[in-house]
This record gives C-alpha cells, sequence and structure tokens, in this order.
C-alpha cells in the first residue's frame, strides 16, 4: 500500500515536471511550441488513466502552481483549459467510452473553455481577438490594393469582396468557437492514443473513416439554413448570426461526408491508402465540390450504392 502510494506520487512530480517543460517549450521557444501545444493535455490523461480522477485533479492543481512559476498568471488559462480538456479524455479513456464520445466530451470541454477566456480577453483586458484578427486582415488587404495600384493593376472590385469577406468574421465567433474545440479535442485524441498504446492500455477503436457519416437530418437543416441565406436577412440581427453560423457549421460537416466518400471509393477499387489523401488535399482546393458529394450521399446513400 505504502509502495503503491509512493509510486503514485513519483508519477505524479514526473508528469508535472513533464508538463512544465512542455509549457516551457510552449510559451518560450515559438517553432518548437506549435508542436509541444498539443502535448500539454497528454500527461493529465496518463495520470486519470493510470491513477484515477482524484489524482488527474490533485496533478492539475500542482501544474497551476508550477503555471504561476514558469509563465505568469497570463499563462494560467492555457493550463486550465489543457488541464480540464486531459481530465475529461482520461476519465471517458478510463471509462472505456466509445472513441466518438470521447470527441464530443473532449470538444465540449474546449468550446467551453474557449468561450470563457474569450470572454475574459474582452471583460478584463478590452481585447477582443477577433476584432484584431479582423483588423489584420483589413490592414493586409489594404496594403496588397496599394501594391496592385503602384503596379498599374486595378483590383478594386475584388478587394471591396474580399473586405467584405472579413467583415463577416465578426459574426462567425461561435462557429471559431466550436471548431477550435473539435480540433484540439480532435489532435488531443490521436496523440493520446499513440502514446496510451505504449502504456498497454488498448484505447476504443475509430471506426474507419470511409464510413464516417452524419445524420440525414444535416442534408434538411443545411437546405434550410440555405433558404434563410437566399432570404435577405438583416446582417447584424439574431438571426442572421444564427443562421451564418450554422450554415458554416453545417458546411464543414457536410465537406467532412464527402470527404469520407472519396475514402470509400478509394477503398473500393483497391487503390494505395495515400492516394485517397492527395486527392483529399486536392479536393480542398474545391470545396464546394466536396460539400455536393457530401449532400448526394445524405440525400441518395452513394456509398450504399457503390456496393452494389
Amino acid at each position: 500500500m505504502r509502495n503503491d502510494r509512493l509510486r503514485q506520487l513519483t508519477e505524479g512530480a514526473v508528469l508535472a515536471a513533464i508538463y512544465a517543460v512542455f509549457l516551457v517549450i510552449t510559451l518560450y521557444i515559438p517553432v518548437l511550441g506549435t508542436l509541444t501545444l498539443w502535448l500539454l493535455p497528454l500527461p493529465f490523461i496518463l495520470m486519470v488513466v493510470r491513477r484515477g480522477i482524484n489524482s488527474g485533479i490533485f496533478l492539475w492543481f500542482v501544474t497551476l502552481a508550477l503555471t504561476m512559476i514558469v509563465g505568469g498568471i497570463i499563462s494560467l488559462p492555457g493550463t486550465i483549459m489543457f488541464g480540464t480538456g486531459g481530465l475529461v479524455t482520461g476519465y471517458l479513456y478510463s471509462k472505456r467510452k466509445p472513441a466518438f464520445l470521447i470527441l464530443l466530451g473532449g470538444s465540449l470541454t474546449y468550446i467551453a473553455n474557449v468561450v470563457v477566456v474569450f470572454i475574459a480577453s474582452v471583460l478584463f483586458f478590452d481585447i477582443n481577438p477577433l476584432n484584431e484578427g479582423q483588423k489584420l486582415m483589413e490592414e493586409s488587404i489594404r496594403q496588397a490594393a496599394s501594391i496592385s495600384k503602384m503596379l498599374g493593376q486595378n483590383n478594386t472590385e475584388q478587394m471591396n469582396m474580399m473586405l467584405d469577406m472579413t467583415r463577416l468574421i465578426q459574426y462567425l465567433a461561435p462557429t471559431f468557437f466550436v471548431l477550435m474545440g473539435i480540433v484540439l479535442a480532435l489532435i488531443s485524441q490521436i496523440i493520446a492514443t499513440a502514446v496510451l498504446r505504449r502504456f498497454r492500455f488498448q484505447p476504443p477503436e475509430w471506426k474507419p473513416f470511409r464510413e464516417w457519416t452524419f445524420p440525414k437530418s444535416f442534408l434538411w437543416y443545411y437546405l434550410g439554413v440555405t433558404i434563410l441565406m437566399m432570404a435577405g436577412l438583416e446582417e447584424g440581427s439574431m438571426v442572421y448570426i444564427a443562421t451564418i453560423n450554422l450554415y458554416y457549421l453545417l458546411q464543414v460537416f457536410i465537406a467532412v461526408q464527402g470527404l469520407a466518400v472519396i475514402f470509400y471509393f478509394s477503398y473500393a477499387k483497391n487503390w494505395p491508402k495515400i492516394v485517397p489523401v492527395i486527392l483529399s488535399v486536392f479536393a480542398l482546393i474545391f470545396v464546394s465540390l466536396v460539400v455536393i458529394l457530401g449532400i448526394i450521399d445524405l440525400g441518395f446513400n452513394l456509398r450504399k450504392r457503390m456496393k452494389t
């Protein structure tokens, strides 16, 4: 019993030190830090899977103190976000939940954290990250326009269209929050799955990407919001903001459905595994075609017809 307690404390100390190293690299080494950023939830996931949720929470409090030492109070939101994300993901792993349920739990946790951080930055620091991003994009477009004029090119119409697109950013905060949460959870889960296998823990298997599919109701939701978009809603109204966010979110999901069709077709033709990856990269250049493919699959069971 005493030896087990000692091993638990030793593991906690090692994982806390590993987190501190990852955090220092993330904060102070820009290029390498973009890689270690995705490793920040890993110590919490490992601790919860190996020693339980209570040990994971204790580790989280220890890392909060370490964060104050190595990064100051400005770094606390990162440890809060990646810590809670890692705790939830690790807990779902320990309960042997399905892979998609783990992704859902992690995504909701990260989305909640991103929203809280955004609200705090606006209320306490008077910084709106979306507005700042919009200003940077507008400034870049204006600089490009001035360079074009110096070269004797008149791209006024195209530049105005690009400026109009940047104005959408202020309305798409919910979409950014949701997608950011999903991406953070997905990458964390992929890394955790690979590492947990090294510790002889068998994570739940993902369904092959070629078999991924969304409910058919997504198609009707997408058609509904598309009709609303064409109805000329008042810009800035609550209905407009809700509609435009639903439109782009559903478009992302349906595009994923379209990419799954590409992978299924490649599998059915026994093509090398690299082929659908290359096709998907090129397909992302023509997102509208991928969305159409996803719509056809949702509406007419395209993959089922391929079988026959």
